[in-house]
């Protein structure tokens, strides 16, 4: 039996059932063809690395600039090295001659709280200061003194403890508070300064970080003094 095209049924069945497998077998060789040239490629690249490595007059980079400290170190102009807690009573008084307290005077006891920071002065480094070997592998850095900087008053914290007035006092008015937190200040600057342990942990912890820093860039002896280590 045919059918209007002239061909047996069969015989179309037959085609109908081939069309897929030939477009199977077509995407089959694709993916052959793709992988066998992803790896060509791949064997092109290790065979010219392997030559490369093979190569007595290939070329090798050895970088041994120095590292800009001079410049990085005076960016940071005052290094806060250490900070100190502070506490100190003010007692300040004021009498008019010839009047009782009760009608004039006062009298005023002020606890003054605040942190006093020691700093090092990085902004005068330069190559007379800080001194680099030739092969960058030592170091000679010679600092300013620490010195106290401004104390910071803790308003907040600090308080007046007692505060006695006489009687014209009251009624015109006073800024004695305001005397005695620059006392509180001065006193603070005065025993930072003066004393020992702030400014002796200000130049150990200056140190401390120096030593961290340049050991980072290599540097193996590390030399660090303060213009007064020697008075």
């Amino acid at each position: 039996m045919t059918d209007t095209s002239g061909l047996p049924a069969s015989s179309q069945r037959d085609d109908v059932r081939l069309q897929p497998t030939r477009a199977g077998g077509i995407r089959g060789l694709l993916t052959v063809v793709v992988i066998l040239a992803v790896m060509a490629v791949a064997v092109v690249i290790l065979f010219n690395t392997w030559l490369s490595s093979l190569n007595p007059f290939r070329e090798e980079t050895t970088d041994r600039t120095g590292a800009s400290v001079i410049h990085s170190l005076t960016n940071l102009s005052e290094y806060h090295a250490a900070s100190g807690h502070y506490e100190t009573v003010v007692d300040i008084e004021k009498d008019t001659s010839f009047l009782p307290d009760m009608v004039s005077g006062e009298r005023v006891l002020y606890v003054g709280k605040g942190d006093v920071d020691a700093v090092v002065d990085f902004g005068q480094l330069d190559g007379r200061r800080l001194v680099l070997s030739d092969d960058h592998t030592s170091v000679t850095i010679t600092l300013p003194a620490p010195t106290a900087a401004k104390p910071r008053l803790d308003v907040a914290k600090s308080y007046v403890a007692s505060h006695d007035e006489g009687l014209i006092n009251k009624f015109k008015g006073s800024d004695i508070e305001r005397e005695a937190q620059l006392k509180a200040i001065e006193q603070m600057t005065s025993t930072a300064q003066g004393e020992g342990m702030l400014l002796d942990r200000a130049k150990a912890n200056t140190k401390a970080m120096l030593n961290g820093l340049f050991s980072s860039l290599g540097y193996t002896k590390i030399q660090i003094t303060f213009e007064n280590d020697a008075l």
